[in-house]
């Protein structure tokens, strides 16, 4: 019988002990015990660091300050995101949120939008915003191609003030951040829309944040 609670033992230890990490390169091989939790990507372990780093250097935000993510863009072109960029903004909404600070969804309609292709209350188009929302804070940041990935600086501002409150720095390898980059949707804004554009197929394992 010992022998056996020493078995079940080292199997639970096991089991608690591998929590695969999942980088979006091919189908999930996790165990099935293993996805009673929700896997989590690669990615999210990045951001999870940026957000650490920025709640080390913060100096005035607190949890009950309105904030805003907003797109993290192209170094070299202020104007231009993509799809990483989007995404790692997402990730950031969902690092600070669980973080207990008030982050604000500005790309909320408040309103439903019914159509044949399915049900909508979130918009990139700035005409179905509401123009005045109570944001004090906003995070940001650049992304910069470099050899084997991505440079990547994140900041919290002012509104008013300009002032940098927080600031964090990562480098995000090419292997962590999936296929998904192999076609590169680039997103520009023209007259008040953001439109994103569907790029030609670039080789594997290489990041283009600007064509």
């Amino acid at each position: 019988m010992k022998k056996w609670i020493v078995v079940l033992l080292s199997l639970t230890t096991a089991s608690c002990a591998y929590s695969p990490i999942y980088n979006g390169k091919g189908p999930y091989t996790g165990s099935p015990v293993t996805l009673q939790n929700t896997p989590r990507h690669t990615i999210d372990y990045f951001l999870d660091g940026v957000a650490e780093e920025l709640l080390q250097t913060n100096n005035y935000l607190t949890a009950k300050t309105p904030m805003a993510v907003v797109s993290f863009v192209d170094v070299e072109d202020m104007s231009e995101t993509n799809w990483l960029g989007n995404s790692v903004t997402e990730g950031m909404i969902y690092q600070m949120q669980r973080r207990g600070f008030t982050v604000i969804d500005f790309k909320t309609t408040g309103a439903i939008k019914v159509t044949p292709d399915g049900d909508f209350t979130v918009s990139r188009n700035w005409r179905d915003l509401n123009p005045s929302q109570q944001i004090d804070y906003v995070l940001t940041g650049t992304m910069l191609r470099q050899g084997g990935g991505v440079l990547v600086n994140a900041r919290i501002v002012g509104m008013r003030s300009r002032v940098v409150v927080a600031s964090a720095q990562g480098f995000l390898p090419a292997d962590r951040i999936g296929r998904d980059l192999d076609t590169l949707r680039k997103v520009r804004i023209q007259d008040g829309v953001i439109i994103r554009d569907d790029q030609s197929k670039i080789k594997k394992n290489t990041i283009v944040i600007k064509p």
